[in-house]
């Protein structure tokens, strides 16, 4: 299989030279703005090359391609309506969103959860009108470190992008864990509210994490050609459970008043120091609802007419999951009056404690059985997506065994070796859990922080090159235009700021309660970076130079020697 590298090929002590910048920057703006005109005459492209036809490509998604330096060996499946439905069902919102609201009821309470989702919801605006723009400048699987690579200083860019890369994959990876945890957990749960007496093992959730795995490796390896084809329906089951949740509650729940959940329902069961502190170290519970709709770029190389349909795809999920999750916090939060006995529960869920208000018991059986397939479903679509992250970045050739993962099946057209390492990467993470309920929530935290850390760095590449070399960014069908330094330059900003306080503990830490309350997330990012810089030094020097290397119009100003 021919790779996507077309420089020569390092000496022992490789370097990466940057030669003739201002040309470099004259090519770029040649290169960029022939692309429309590459895809509108070359008529002739579909008989020359034979991909467009097998790989279901327009002459734009080749054109695309073609000036990124990459050969398109996945099949575009998805359209508009598949890929959106694909981001839905990826992000779970409410499904997922439902049970990760402890943290902001216990620093911050109601009122503090409350008005955490609102202003995180409108803090990532600006950060996803960025990234659809990035993803339609440059649509590829590698999304994030591609972009850094592409629109950084050329100086600094392998570097960065490096670094970018193995934060990717960190953030990606364990969020695939997370998922297949929270599937064991529900299980767990069901079985927990029709028998009391069950006791909740440990090692009974690792057990159904791996299990849950399982089902997600084989719909996405043996199920590859059929997953675009399900997702509409599941887009449905996903609507129509979510008011088979809702509904009930408001009509048969007891219920807090509007004060106390607008205005006077603050908390600190925390410990801080402060109101104002308390709430916000509880909004990792709405920055968690936000981060993740960028899944949607990482399917781009099998989507067609991907430069126009991810931004769109990603900018309604990003609409229609607030419009969800929203209605879903309020009616937690508006139907535990009681809050402590809420967060005492002994299925540890406030959002189950609220459908024990509600409902019987065999009622309650089949909502929590529907929304475990659904979060079934929403983890082999995210597995999909992990995947594709994991092969673009070894296909670049910046992580070890880098060949074997970035291998295509021939007869399936997709990676499925990186399918593999990235299920046994969340079983061997699921183990954690036996040992550690703390390091495991640790391991699940450090994808938002992660995913966090890509939105800034990428969004702030793009923002340097629109400063400074605006002529240089490549067309895209979906422009911030003049908006593009004001909405770059808050999403940075917010992001930031979001990824600050994500590496906050729960409750204050002291003697008695660090090891229970520890966050780890934080020692786990850097250990791995420091891992990826050791591995940098030994091998990839020698073979990772950025994928911007084999960009059309940014070849010239990067030398080998």
């Amino acid at each position: 299989m021919r790779g996507p590298m077309v420089v020569p090929p390092p000496m022992a002590h490789a370097d990466v030279e940057v030669v003739d910048h201002e040309m470099g920057i004259r090519q770029n703006k040649e290169a960029a703005s022939s692309v429309h005109r590459i895809s509108g005459e070359d008529s002739s492209l579909e008989g020359q090359d034979g991909h467009l036809s097998r790989t279901k490509s327009t002459q734009d998604d080749a054109a695309g391609m073609r000036r990124m330096g990459k050969e398109q060996q996945l099949v575009r499946q998805f359209r508009l309506l598949s890929i959106t439905s694909f981001v839905a069902i990826a992000t779970a919102a409410w499904e997922i969103g439902l049970f990760v609201l402890t943290p902001g009821l216990v620093d911050g309470g109601r009122s503090g959860l409350l008005w955490n989702t609102i202003w995180n919801f409108i803090g990532f605006g600006p950060i996803y009108l960025s990234m659809a723009e990035m993803a339609s400048m440059a649509p590829i699987a590698g999304a994030q470190y591609h972009w850094v690579s592409e629109f950084a200083p050329e100086g600094s860019q392998r570097f960065l992008s490096y670094v970018t890369g193995w934060t990717s994959s960190i953030a990606w990876q364990a969020g695939n864990a997370m998922g297949i945890f929270l599937v064991g957990s529900l299980i767990q749960t069901i079985i927990l509210v029709n028998d009391e007496n069950y006791s909740f093992p440990n090692y009974h959730g690792t057990l159904l994490a791996i299990f849950a795995m399982c089902i997600a490796f084989c719909g996405v390896v043996y199920g590859a050609k059929a997953l675009p084809y399900w997702q509409n329906a599941v887009f449905a089951i996903h609507i129509i459970a979510y008011f088979a949740y809702i509904v009930p509650v408001w009509v048969s729940a007891p219920a807090a008043t509007h004060s106390e959940v607008w205005l006077t329902g603050w908390e600190n069961s925390g410990g801080w120091s402060s109101m104002g502190l308390t709430v916000l170290v509880g909004q990792l519970a709405g920055i968690s609802q936000q981060v993740g709709i960028d899944t949607a770029a990482h399917m781009s190389e099998e989507v067609k007419d991907a430069s126009r349909a991810i931004p769109k795809a990603m900018i309604t999920i990003y609409l229609v999951n607030f419009c969800l999750i929203f209605p879903a916090v309020l009616t937690v939060i508006y139907h535990c009056p009681d809050l402590e006995a809420a967060l005492g529960d002994s299925t540890t869920y406030p959002a189950i404690y609220v459908l024990r208000q509600a409902m019987s018991v065999p009622w309650i059986t089949v909502i929590l059985v529907v929304i475990c397939l659904l979060n079934v479903a929403s983890n082999i679509v995210y597995l999909a997506a992990v995947t594709r992250d994991l092969f673009a970045f070894a296909r670049d050739k910046g992580l070890p065994f880098s060949k074997w993962i970035s291998t295509v099946s021939e007869t399936r057209h997709i990676p499925v070796n990186a399918c593999i390492l990235s299920c046994g990467i969340a079983v061997l993470l699921s183990m954690i859990y036996i040992g550690s309920i703390t390091a495991f929530y640790a391991i699940t935290s450090l994808s938002t922080l992660s995913l966090l850390q890509c939105y800034s760095l990428s969004i702030g590449c793009v923002l340097y090159r629109r400063v400074r070399h605006p002529g240089s960014l490549p067309p895209s069908h979906f422009s911030l235009g003049r908006w593009g330094i004001p909405v770059n330059a808050m999403a940075v900003t917010y992001a930031i700021w979001a990824l600050f306080w994500c590496a906050w503990p729960q409750y204050v830490l002291d003697a008695s309660t660090f090891g229970k309350s520890m966050n780890y997330a934080s020692i786990i990012f850097v250990s791995v970076l420091i891992f990826a810089m050791v591995y940098f030094v030994f091998k990839a020097r020698h073979e990772y130079f950025g994928p911007v290397t084999e960009v059309e119009g940014r070849k010239a100003h990067f030398h080998v020697r």
